[in-house]
């Protein structure tokens, strides 16, 4: 019988990471988050991107998505827009459920009170055994 890998794993005994390797990892972090456009400079200033014509001939709205768009991850970005589009497809194709036009006659009504609601139920119960009682009828023969 093969051993389980999770409790093989389990069992082993890990080594911590060499301080040089995790400081290193954390400088290289670091020195890549500061080249993104918007992001605070060691000097206290924040980065323009390079070619800043084209962020001043870009629209309001144009600027206000690319900002929006910054704080979700990168490895999120596509599958979030495939399901903001299939909800877009399934708003624009999936027709109300209750017409506008139905709710207000709804709202017209008068309230139902639970008497009239138990007398109701009453009558499709005795609708439903009539109809049964001529369903079943007289069995033909074979």
């Amino acid at each position: 019988m093969k051993p389980d890998p999770e409790q093989t794993l389990r069992t082993l005994r890990w080594r911590d990471p060499p301080p040089a390797f995790l400081q290193q990892t954390l400088d290289l972090a670091l020195a890549e988050s500061r080249q993104r456009s918007g992001v605070l400079q060691p000097s206290g200033a924040l980065r323009e991107p390079e070619d800043a014509r084209k962020r001043r001939r870009a629209a309001a709205l144009q600027n206000a998505f690319a900002w929006l768009i910054a704080f979700i991850p990168r490895p999120l970005r596509l599958p979030l827009a495939a399901c903001w589009l299939l909800a877009f497809y399934f708003r624009l194709t999936t027709p109300e459920a209750v017409p506008q036009s139905t709710l207000e006659n709804y709202a017209k009504l008068p309230p139902v009170t639970p008497a009239q609601l138990i007398a109701h139920l009453a009558e499709a119960k005795r609708l439903a055994h009539e109809l049964l009682e001529q369903r079943r009828g007289l069995i033909p023969p074979l």
